[in-house]
């Protein structure tokens, strides 16, 4: 049995997956008003001043409850009215095992960069089309859930200029892990992943 769209609580956090001609983005929102079964308003977690225009570019929702496995729904729909945003999905939700987005190993150091704290080096532990992580050896970060950075490195001849949202902390005994959700277009992020998982393979 499916989850319909309509079964999320207004003010709960969903997660937009978009992409157009190899490019990817990660974009969290929230509901903001059930218009109808398939048919809600949302708030998008964006802090640009321009409005965002979703055509030609494939949209799938995906909504986490209580850290439960995610349901996701396919080819959604995002259009504007006045001055909302209208979020429409055609099939129920089903479940989404994340694990099919495939995460690569990276072990590279980044220029890290966070409003108000400048610039400095952290170390990139892996990274999929979703999301990557920072692993904190010195525990220094201080990094909290919610919290918005850039990083920039080069790596096998491309470049990764990733913005990220923080949205797991994981400490343990010699580091804390960072994952966060990317949440810009990076034209060479497709292309970085498949290649650097072959290369992985092939050690």
């Amino acid at each position: 049995m499916g989850f319909k769209l309509s079964e999320i609580d207004v003010g709960q956090r969903i997660t937009l997956y978009i992409s157009s001609n190899n490019r990817n983005m990660t974009l969290g929102a929230f509901i903001k008003k059930q218009l109808a079964n398939n048919i809600v308003s949302i708030t998008l977690d964006y802090s640009g001043d321009k409005r965002l225009i979703f055509d030609n570019v494939q949209i799938d929702v995906e909504f986490t409850q209580d850290n439960a496995v995610p349901f996701i729904w396919h080819n959604a729909k995002i259009t504007t009215y006045k001055t909302e945003y209208v979020l429409q999905v055609f099939t129920d939700g089903t479940r989404h095992n994340r694990r099919n987005s495939f995460r690569v190993a990276v072990a590279t150091r980044a220029q890290f960069y966070m409003a108000g704290r400048g610039s400095q080096f952290v170390m990139i532990k892996d990274i999929s089309l979703s999301g990557f992580s920072i692993a904190d050896r010195n525990k220094e970060l201080g990094l909290s859930k919610g919290d918005r950075v850039s990083v920039y490195f080069e790596d096998i001849g491309h470049k990764l200029d990733l913005e990220g949202i923080v949205v797991r902390i994981e400490e343990r005994e010699d580091m804390t892990v960072y994952g966060l959700e990317i949440c810009n277009l990076c034209k060479d992020l497709s292309s970085y992943v498949s290649v650097k998982q072959r290369r992985n393979k092939g050690k």
